[in-house]
């Protein structure tokens, strides 16, 4: 045990290089080119039991800069007032729009067009869970490019400006944009003002959210080996994912279409690439308290063991060397089957008398290569525009050596509950309560980009 241990913290730190090398010295901020023409693009937004949290999301599609963009909103089923709130806040009038007969999902109801926004639509179907929500608005949107978003996301004015910046690039078949915490941000004199603020869980989720995106999310897409393009805000060619037969019913269907277009281009012999748009940023509201945190990170995690049973067997085969590495020796091997090793390895330290020296010796690395990344994750957070204060970044790195050794051990027993877990075979939509707070609602929707 303590050899595969110790090949285990090889590995690790070779990572950890990775994530510290090529984030400081391969990221450059993309200037909009006014010049472009606009895509069409289509922006589903997926709903279910979102009827606090539904009016910021279309406040914030109000304030978009893009002309070419048309917003279906899927109210799958919901059992609270989400539908009537959606005819309240848009107007609803019956729509003649037909579906392309392409994809898979439950019955539709209806379709809505708002007579306040001519190009928003609500598409009304029985519920299937989220992607078979996202399967009926691919099937409906008549743009080239769909981005999928979640109900209590909201993006920034410019966001779409991005998005379709990067697809002039003939090159990329699909990006993830920057999701930001929104509960670490308002809205002053037209400007969104980011602050780092609140409990310590949230605090712990944005730094958690600063360096998944500005280290990982960049390091990742240097290789083309973005493992998870994040559900709350995905961009993709409408033609690939109908290619790749729409999203899988699963608890982690963003993980799963990611791996799923990956393969398609690997099998069809495709140089395409997904990619991280780091300056294409939305907000989305983060769990507030622990038991909707552990449900949250609970079912990304049997989202991850899902795609690893699924698509274990076929990677070395179906899949980039990028992919297989960054999915199944960082993401698996480092992420899941080191927790238990680590776990195994520490007990048998501590009752057996096990070389307790080396333990703490790599726990030291760690801290320092995390300080290290942490520092470089806030570096970029200020280069992308964020406008956190001096003192916030001051707070922000603090901070965060203490959620190291704290909120950071939760996720440590999460990797090891959720994993156990899986096998409840629990495939739904797994709801974390929103709020929709005041301070949400102060409509996240100019861009400070």
């Amino acid at each position: 045990m303590s050899y595969l241990f110790y090949a285990t913290a090889v590995v690790f730190l070779v990572f950890q290089v990775l994530y510290t090398v090529i984030p400081l010295f391969c990221s450059k901020v993309k200037k909009l080119d006014p010049d472009l023409t606009e895509k069409s693009i289509a922006v589903l937004v997926p709903a279910y039991n979102e009827e606090l949290t539904i009016k910021n999301c279309i406040d914030a599609m109000a304030g978009l800069h893009y002309d070419n963009h048309e917003i279906i909103i899927i109210n799958d089923g919901s059992k609270d007032e989400t539908f009537s709130r959606l005819d309240e806040l848009l107007q609803l009038e019956p729509d003649g729009r037909r579906p392309g007969y392409q994809l898979a999902y439950k019955p539709v109801k209806g379709v809505y067009r708002s007579n306040r926004y001519a190009n928003i639509f609500v598409i009304d179907k029985q519920n299937g869970g989220k992607a078979d929500s996202l399967n009926a608005g691919i099937d409906y949107a008549i743009s080239e490019v769909v981005i999928t978003l979640d109900a209590d996301s909201m993006l920034e004015t410019n966001a779409l400006k991005y998005v379709n910046q990067y697809f002039h690039n003939n090159d990329i078949v699909a990006l993830g944009g920057t999701v930001k915490i929104v509960q670490g941000a308002e809205k002053r004199d037209g400007t969104i003002v980011e602050k780092f603020r609140g409990p310590g869980l949230i605090k712990s989720q944005i730094i958690n959210y600063t360096h998944g995106f500005y280290v990982r999310k960049l390091t990742q897409s240097f290789f083309n080996s973005i493992v998870v393009i994040s559900g709350a805000f995905g961009a993709f060619y409408k033609d690939i994912l109908v290619q790749v037969n729409g999203f899988r019913s699963t608890v982690g269907e963003d993980i799963d279409i990611t791996l799923k277009i990956h393969e398609y281009l690997k099998a069809n012999n495709l140089k395409k690439k997904l990619v991280y748009a780091p300056e294409a940023v939305c907000y989305t509201e983060c769990p507030e308290n622990l038991p909707n945190f552990y449900k949250q990170r609970i079912r990304w995690q049997k989202a991850f063991v899902d795609c690893i049973l699924i698509y274990w067997s076929r990677l070395s085969r179906n899949f980039s060397a990028g992919v297989n590495l960054f999915f199944a020796i960082d993401g698996f091997m480092l992420g899941t089957f080191s927790t238990f090793t680590t776990l195994i390895y520490l007990v048998q330290a501590l009752l057996f008398r096990g070389n307790v020296m080396h333990a703490l010796i790599f726990l030291l690395i760690s801290v320092v290569v995390n300080a290290l990344q942490i520092i470089i994750s806030l570096g970029l957070c200020k280069k992308y525009g964020s406008s956190y204060t001096a003192m916030d970044y001051v707070k922000m790195f603090l901070f965060s050596q203490v959620e190291l050794l704290t909120y950071r051990n939760l996720q440590f027993y999460i990797n090891i509950v959720g994993t156990l877990k899986y096998f409840d075979n629990d495939e739904g939509w797994g709801f974390v309560e929103r709020k929709g707070v005041a301070a949400i609602s102060q409509n996240i929707a100019s861009g400070s980009n």
